[in-house]
């Protein structure tokens, strides 16, 4: 049996016409199954936290590629609750451990800036935050 070379570069620029800009994208954007998995488990988390699914209103996962760290994953959990629809609340995931912990890092529109703290006028903010 003959090797074709041109059916070899063929594939090869086929690939990589194809693979390129996924890898682009993936590194820019991120991965939407990742952020479908992020959701899936700040969900199980916030049940484990005793939690009900009507408690909140949304879980979106997202890439955010200045948190991708040696130490947290990049992918990241907006949660908004149903009683305090004006807040978003941030959980992260540990890149060694996987586990999903609430970040302490929101938007303060008394100073107009993001603030890293914990605070008691966020209802649903807990004390080990990250």
């Amino acid at each position: 049996m003959k090797k074709n070379p041109k059916r070899w570069i063929v594939t090869f620029i086929l690939l990589f016409i194809i693979g390129f800009p996924l890898f682009i994208y993936d590194a820019l954007k991120g991965n939407p199954l990742r952020d479908l998995l992020m959701e899936k488990a700040t969900k199980e988390q916030l049940l484990i936290e005793g939690y009900n699914k009507s408690d909140w209103v949304q879980v979106q996962g997202s890439y955010n590629m200045k948190r991708n760290t040696n130490r947290i994953k990049g992918t990241i959990a907006t949660v908004i609750f149903k009683d305090e629809p004006g807040e978003k609340y941030l959980y992260i995931q540990w890149r060694n451990s996987g586990k999903i912990q609430q970040s302490c890092e929101y938007f303060n529109p008394d100073t107009n800036a993001y603030e890293v703290k914990y605070s008691t006028e966020r209802k649903h903010m807990v004390r080990d935050c990250y």
